[in-house]
């Protein structure tokens, strides 16, 4: 009886242990085409966002600890020359891995990070928050974010509101959720919802189509790999299938046609060894609950990369590996 025990013991390890493989996929390898790169240096840590069938790019830092940017270029996928644009500068503090969204065609960035001032002083931890309109190519400062918890966030948009969720302090990560109105007074108004039901983290990212929103992956001192989903009516989080890897941080996620897509990021394994860089691209699917390998990206593996969608088109690119930042852009179709 031990023995027939220590078998069934085994095969439900076994099982647990490769729950998250992932499926065998119904879809061919994703193929990648270049697209014209960004006139001058190229950049990691910074946001994009579309607005009318334009895709935009702003922040970042051209070199590993410094060179922090604020120019923002414009991409128009239907001029073969000339595709990239630059508009008016940021106007608030040069940071990394800030945040954007767009609600009604216009584009709500900031929080971030200062890399000027260091890791463990608070003040590096901006809490900004600023309004672009593409129309009058102008910026416009809103209500600050009420948290600390500023760098290397998660957010989303559902019903013209904006949520923001997690990220570091400086001393700890965080697992609060936020909501911003912008209609809501001539600032805005931040909301502090229930805290995300995962582990606290920085580095995670928000995965959304027409109607599912999900949130994942970063770094709590060792990696996650782990996937919600978030219901705004309820203010709840049920936890889904986690990603058939060993977790990744500083990644992208990106939605084409509906559908769900994870891409590059790290796996980081200490400060002894610094993991390794990805240049994968998976796919979540939200009927099955599943995730497919989709194939990998044809350039290097990179991480703090950005992407974006237009026109039923992925866009995936910049970004940094072990030696260098990158200035390149790949798109995809499903």
């Amino acid at each position: 009886m031990n023995y027939f025990k220590s078998i069934l013991y085994f095969l439900l390890s076994l099982g647990i242990y490769s729950c998250d493989n992932a499926a065998t996929s119904p879809y061919p390898p994703i193929t990648f085409n270049e697209i014209t790169p960004m006139p001058g240096t190229g950049r990691a840590s910074a946001v994009a966002f579309v607005i009318n069938g334009k895709g935009y790019v702003a922040l970042g830092r051209s070199a590993a600890q410094s060179g922090v940017l604020k120019d923002c270029w414009q991409y128009d996928p239907n001029k073969s020359d000339s595709c990239w644009k630059r508009k008016a500068d940021f106007p608030g503090i040069g940071r990394v891995k800030a945040t954007a969204a767009v609600v009604n065609g216009k584009a709500y960035v900031g929080l971030g990070f200062d890399i000027s001032i260091g890791v463990y002083n608070y003040d590096a931890y901006l809490k900004d928050f600023w309004m672009y309109d593409p129309q009058t190519d102008s910026w416009t400062q809103k209500a600050n974010f009420p948290s600390n918890y500023t760098d290397a966030c998660g957010s989303f948009v559902v019903n013209n509101t904006i949520y923001v969720t997690s990220g570091m302090d400086g001393a700890s990560f965080g697992n609060e959720v936020w909501k911003y109105d912008p209609a809501q007074g001539e600032l805005g108004t931040w909301i502090k919802l229930t805290n995300f039901s995962g582990q606290a983290r920085a580095g995670g990212i928000a995965g959304t189509n027409n109607n599912h929103i999900y949130f994942g992956t970063g770094y709590r001192t060792f990696m996650e790999k782990d996937w919600w989903e978030y219901f705004p009516v309820t203010d709840s989080w049920i936890q889904r299938k986690s990603m058939p890897d060993s977790g990744r941080v500083n990644s992208i996620s990106i939605s084409v046609s509906d559908r769900i897509f994870v891409s590059t990021g790290r796996y980081f394994a200490g400060n002894l060894t610094g993991g390794h860089v990805k240049s994968d691209i998976i796919e979540y699917d939200t009927e099955r609950n599943v995730w497919y390998e989709r194939g990998n990206i044809k350039a290097s593996g990179r991480e703090n990369a950005i992407a974006f969608t237009l026109n039923g088109k992925g866009y995936i690119g910049f970004g940094e590996n072990d030696t260098e930042i990158l200035n390149d852009l790949w798109s995809f179709e499903p």
